[in-house]
């Protein structure tokens, strides 16, 4: 039992609270953090986000996410600050001048993934689906994570897929991650010019689910829980988010695969991929991992997920897995961008 425990201490301790001490007693020579600038350190992240779980209104919502991005700022000093650690054994560097330079460094590439995260990338698939009997273009956006992100923001996705003339629009889960997040907030959605489709993903789950659900509908968005949707000559298959790894083949059992269809699955993680191959998708969207979001996270990510962003083929299904369109956790994007995937049914 104290192993997790032990990680997550060192995690916390050594990524999140060493480089700011380290980078201000380098900085500052004659710098002797006391019992309260310790305890804005430890505790102060920690308390940000836990403020707006048990308090969830606009301003625990900004100190959540004002803490969480200084999180983000804290790994990456730590990313500049151990190759210098170990120069400094070797070759006794200046402290005070590699405060500063470690210090510049960390906000500059900082401030430059804050930036990243409010660019929107358009990327175009064309997928070949001979089953259908005219050109179909489909948006598809993922990981939007109202709550870490503000409803501007989707308003700012919104505008941006409408302009894409879309013939559907689907959300492949994580639209949602915080509490009580109003139909107000929402209510952008009901400007989308194309039918809108949406799964969830674990994000919903670990929320009020069910009042999510319904003021989704409630603003014209189509909720797909494990079930079938035809629309025109495609099958459109949505699945519920699930922990476990069978969860694809479980719900497709239950559907049966319509002749002469194009067969789109949409699942929030890249699981399952095989599963819905062998049922006879010819198309499943995914989304998730969000490309590790911040650089080298991704080569973490993809420990647990081999397949984790863009293309893939499995038989005659081709998978597509978006790097997501906001972010979760840290307003920042190091090494991935925040995608609106269009994808062209030709």
């Amino acid at each position: 039992m104290l192993v997790p425990y032990i990680v997550v201490g060192t995690f916390y301790f050594g990524v999140l609270m060493y480089p700011v001490l380290r980078i201000l007693g380098l900085t500052i020579p004659e710098f002797q953090p006391g019992t309260a600038t310790l305890l804005v350190v430890l505790v102060g992240p920690l308390a940000g986000r836990l403020a707006y779980e048990w308090w969830p209104n606009a301003i625990t919502r900004a100190l959540s996410a004002f803490t969480l991005t200084w999180l983000g700022f804290s790994f990456i000093a730590f990313m500049f600050l151990m190759p210098w650690e170990l120069a400094n054994l070797i070759f006794d560097l200046p402290q005070e001048a590699s405060g500063w330079s470690l210090l510049a460094a960390t906000a500059a590439v900082g401030v430059y993934g804050f930036i990243n995260t409010q660019l929107l990338t358009i990327r175009t698939i064309e997928v070949n689906a001979p089953q259908v009997q005219r050109n179909t273009n489909i948006v598809q956006i993922s990981d939007v994570h109202v709550g870490s992100r503000s409803g501007r923001f989707l308003a700012r996705v919104v505008k941006r897929v409408n302009q894409l003339s879309a013939d559907y629009v689907f959300i492949t889960g994580d639209l949602i991650d915080g509490r009580n997040i109003s139909e107000q907030e929402l209510s952008v959605l009901a400007n989308l010019t194309a039918p809108t489709y949406f799964i969830i993903g674990n994000h919903e789950r670990y929320v009020d689910l069910e009042a999510i659900c319904t003021r989704l509908r409630n603003l014209g968005v189509c909720v797909l829980r494990n079930e079938s949707h035809t629309l025109g000559d495609i099958q459109l298959v949505g699945i519920d988010d699930a922990e476990t790894r069978t969860q694809v083949s479980a719900v497709l059992t239950t559907i049966e695969p319509l002749p002469d269809k194009f067969r789109i699955v949409l699942y929030h993680r890249p699981d399952g991929v095989r599963d819905a191959a062998a049922w006879g998708a010819h198309l499943m969207l995914c989304g998730h991992t969000h490309y590790g979001q911040i650089f080298p996270v991704n080569y973490l990510v993809k420990r647990f997920f081999p397949q984790f962003r863009g293309t893939y083929h499995e038989e005659d299904l081709l998978l597509y897995i978006s790097p997501g369109t906001g972010t979760w956790g840290p307003v920042l994007r190091l090494g991935s961008r925040s995608e609106i995937s269009m994808i062209r049914l030709l």
